[in-house]
């Protein structure tokens, strides 16, 4: 008597063993999906003033929506005139209808360097630049750094 009964505890652990294995990736593969589809929003500029200023880096936000528009936003981490630029494209998202819901989105702000200038200021740059949008998760910024060119001299100043 005491065996069955330890042998049906056994077939039970099991049994729940192996639906939380086969539930638990679902499950979780769900919570990743949750982000709403972006129907509408303006492309991110890189801010001149911050171009100048050689800013550049990541920024991470954190955005909550209620079911139509972004309705709360909080920066996790960036350089913070980044994070305003990143607070301001945010705020031009409208999404298809959904249940309010909260994701992160980054930003990544990357300045393109002239690698060579000539004496007439004309520069070759190691890239192109470009706005990647992968939305709502992920924006790429790609732009030319600001620069002020005296033909009469050179370019030294390549941060």
């Amino acid at each position: 008597m005491v065996q069955a009964f330890m042998l049906r505890k056994i077939y039970i652990f099991a049994v729940l063993l192996k639906l939380s294995i086969e539930v638990a990736p679902s499950i979780a593969q769900q919570a990743k999906n949750v982000v709403p589809t972006v129907a509408s929003a303006s492309v991110p500029l890189y801010p001149r003033a911050i171009r100048a200023a050689r800013i550049q880096g990541d920024v991470v936000l954190r955005l909550s929506t209620n079911g139509e528009r972004v309705s709360a936003i909080d920066a996790e981490s960036g350089p913070p005139a980044l994070v305003q630029a990143a607070k301001d494209n945010v705020k031009t998202w409208r999404f298809e209808p959904h249940a309010p819901t909260s994701f992160e989105v980054a930003f990544h702000y990357k300045l393109l360097v002239p690698t060579k200038c000539d004496s007439e200021c004309k520069c070759d740059y190691a890239g192109n630049e470009s706005v990647v949008l992968e939305l709502p998760t992920n924006v790429d910024v790609n732009a030319r750094v600001a620069m002020i060119c005296d033909p009469r001299g050179t370019i030294t100043d390549r941060q």
